[in-house]
């Protein structure tokens, strides 16, 4: 069990956010929403939020979503699951129902705290640093919350590029959707001579892109 669990299932005054920010704290989660012995909703999430009179579970970068109302909510329990590093939380509805939230792996799963000195970018900008004749990408790494790693030297192409429905980014010969709105995560964070990308694409909620970008200089 991690720390993080460990404080909120060992305090006796948690509150109800409490136990839903841990969703805010790993790379993943599942959601599960049961209703007489059936199972009506199933879906991945990694992102919380407090809305107005309720909470939100999310899919980053993604339409996907299920929101509770406070004033239907019954009880809020949560539990480490015997033999196996995964918490369990209950949400007891008043209608009868249960939504679930499982965390899998609390002491491995925590997400990649990355963040430091980086900041907020969007679609047109990342395409017109990616056009700088002076950025050069590289080095890439693809992972995703379920394991997925890939690495990749000797960049040919890194780029943004305008479709017929939006933008895309290439990378190579893979690519991956991006929009000119929020539902892209896109941070940068430079440097004298090396800048970090980071970018979780639209549709693509569990997937991070990390570019590393030499910079030369244009003089």
């Amino acid at each position: 069990m991690s720390k993080a669990v460990e404080n909120v299932l060992n305090n006796k005054d948690a509150k109800v956010t409490d136990y839903f920010e841990l969703v805010n704290t790993y790379e993943y989660s599942d959601l599960s929403v049961h209703k007489d012995g059936n199972i009506i909703l199933s879906m991945s999430i990694n992102q919380f939020n407090e809305v107005c009179d309720g909470y939100e579970f999310s899919q980053k970068c993604s339409t996907s979503h299920f929101t509770i109302e406070e004033s239907d909510v019954e009880s809020v329990t949560g539990k480490m699951l015997n033999g196996m590093d995964t918490c369990l939380i209950e949400i007891n509805m008043k209608d009868g129902s249960r939504v679930g939230v499982c965390i899998y792996h609390t002491d491995t799963n925590a997400k990649r705290d990355v963040r430091e000195r980086f900041y907020e970018s969007d679609v047109f900008s990342l395409m017109d640093y990616l056009n700088d004749d002076t950025h050069k990408a590289m080095m890439v790494n693809i992972h995703d919350a379920f394991g997925l790693e890939i690495k990749l030297n000797d960049i040919k192409n890194c780029s943004v590029v305008e479709t017929e429905e939006s933008y895309e980014m290439q990378i190579d010969s893979m690519t991956f959707p991006l929009v000119d709105d929020s539902f892209n995560e896109i941070c940068i964070k430079e440097n004298s001579s090396c800048d970090t990308i980071l970018i979780r694409p639209y549709g693509q909620p569990f997937l991070e892109i990390s570019i590393f970008v030499s910079k030369k200089n244009s003089n």
